[in-house]
């Protein structure tokens, strides 16, 4: 329990750079889908880690998804998300599986924010230091999840390798709190004061 703890205590951490940095963000907008998005994360971090309910855990992770892709690619983008719920419902009648059903639709959600960002970072939406922050924390987040899903197909044993297994549950922290420190700093405006970026 002290190692989940430990790593509950990274992204609480992280949740404070970010709110923390509203004097020094990029912009209004930013800082506060950026805080909500890690607001989420610790939720679904406690569900996850902690109390050990998948469930409500990646509905939270879900959230974040849709939060990022808010951040990313505008409102247009958002109003979209809504049908990441369609895939996942026909696989939950035809299977009765929730937990699976919520990891289509959490999945979906996560492909999506990460094209949104790949466009953001195209179109130069953000500067150079941010952009890296956020390449780099996006992608470390995409590694920990595969990482996760390699894990959870060892435990079900569509993996029978257990050292692939015991790699991929040393590799979810590699990756992942990496990964919250730099979407946490992301916001925070490196350029001079005065500098505006992004959406306001």
């Amino acid at each position: 329990m002290s190692n989940e703890i430990a790593k509950f205590v990274i992204v609480a951490i992280c949740l404070l750079i970010a709110a923390r940095n509203k004097e020094y963000a990029l912009n209004r907008r930013d800082s506060a889908i950026l805080t909500a998005g890690l607001v989420c994360t610790l939720i679904a971090d406690f569900f996850l880690i902690i109390l050990f309910v998948y469930p409500p855990g990646l509905v939270f992770f879900a959230a974040v998804q849709i939060l990022y892709v808010l951040r990313f690619g505008g409102k247009r983008a958002a109003l979209l998300t809504p049908f990441a719920v369609i895939l996942p419902t026909i696989f939950f009648v035809i299977s009765g599986d929730m937990l699976v059903a919520l990891a289509i639709g959490y999945a979906q959600l996560f492909v999506f924010s990460y094209i949104c960002m790949l466009v953001a970072l195209k179109r130069k939406v953000y500067p150079s230091p941010n952009r890296i922050l956020i390449f780099t924390g996006m992608t470390l987040f995409v590694l920990c999840d595969i990482s996760v899903a390699v894990w959870n197909l060892g435990r079900m044993g569509v993996i029978a390798n257990e050292t692939v297994s015991e790699l991929a549950v040393s590799a979810i922290w590699l990756f992942y709190a990496p990964s919250q420190i730099c979407l946490a700093l992301s916001g925070h405006k490196f350029a001079k004061r005065g500098s505006s970026y992004g959406r306001n």
